[in-house]
């Protein structure tokens, strides 16, 4: 399935370029829902307006990106409607929290200012909305099934933490968090990534191949202290240069590679009881992303996607 798409989104971009001029036809079928060249552009114009970074890109790149966006958008929408059978929250505090965060980020005072400057744009605020109440659900949906298996090890962290010196680091980072169908393609598809991270950027190569939640917070991680992260992981960041990016680092969905955007020393009293709960929510978040990049693949790969 995973070949047939790829040879699919590389077809369907010749085919959508030169079919949007003349009227809007469907591209994809996915189990009973479709994608259309509009609903393609509309997601293009989405994404421009929430990363900017896409505006220095090729039309080509940017409708492979937009394709795949509403692509996985759509497999996450279809497996919330079976699931739950409609996008409806039981409570919508945290939806509310989520966008208020993101129209503050972007510098609007209000949210009547955030959807005025999207119809300004000719983006559909509920679409938005819509996006924001799917990854919701599919958060539910992977909890529900994986959070028997979300085992920390208290003794282990507490020790880390009771080892960890006042005089700590803390590393901001980005991430890009992708999957190959054979160890043999790792090298290619690390090359093809280096590639593109230096004619695109970092930022739009994560819009491009990152399975990960971060994807639509532009893969940053941001500050993690140094206790959050693994010795192999530490050793790549402390031989790599500010901006650089690390090797393929193997985990349970797939491949990540992180970003060091910057590296900071601070000096502080350590709360034992306050760094334990961080650092447990820390791995609990973790391998909850795991699981869902490794859900997302496996629903991916038993629906039929097909070029109409």
């Amino acid at each position: 399935m995973i070949k047939k798409l790829k040879v699919l989104i590389i077809l369907i971009y010749f085919i959508a370029s030169q079919a949007y001029a003349l009227e809007n036809k469907i591209i994809l079928k996915v189990d009973n829902d479709i994608i259309t060249s509009l609903d393609i552009f509309e997601e293009i114009k989405t994404l421009k307006f929430f990363n900017e970074n896409l505006n220095q890109i090729s039309n080509e790149e940017i409708y492979k990106i937009g394709l795949e966006s509403l692509l996985n958008h759509k497999i996450k929408k279809n497996e919330v409607l079976v699931n739950f059978g409609n996008l409806n929250l039981k409570n919508e505090d945290y939806l509310k929290a989520l966008i208020e965060n993101t129209y503050k980020k972007k510098g609007y005072k209000n949210l009547r200012e955030f959807k005025d400057k999207l119809n300004n744009k000719g983006i559909n605020f509920n679409y938005y909305e819509e996006k924001i109440k799917t990854n919701i659900l599919w958060g539910q949906i992977v909890y529900s099934k994986y959070s028997n298996k979300i085992i920390v090890d208290k003794n282990d962290l507490l020790e880390k933490i009771k080892n960890q010196k006042n005089l700590n680091r803390s590393f901001n980072l980005s991430e890009i968090v992708f999957q190959i169908e054979n160890i043999n393609e790792l090298d290619t598809k690390y090359q093809l990534i280096k590639s593109d991270i230096a004619k695109i950027g970092f930022e739009n190569s994560i819009l491009k191949y990152s399975l990960n939640n971060s994807s639509d917070n532009n893969g940053q991680l941001g500050w993690v202290d140094e206790k959050f992260i693994n010795k192999n992981i530490q050793d790549q960041l402390d031989n790599i240069a500010i901006g650089a990016i690390t090797k393929p680092i193997r985990i349970p969905s797939g491949f990540l590679i992180l970003k060091k955007n910057d590296v900071k020393t601070i000096e502080q009293e350590i709360d034992i009881e306050e760094e334990l709960k961080k650092l447990v929510n820390y791995e609990r978040d973790k391998l909850l992303n795991n699981y869902s990049n490794i859900y997302f693949n496996k629903v991916k790969n038993n629906l039929n996607i097909n070029a109409l």
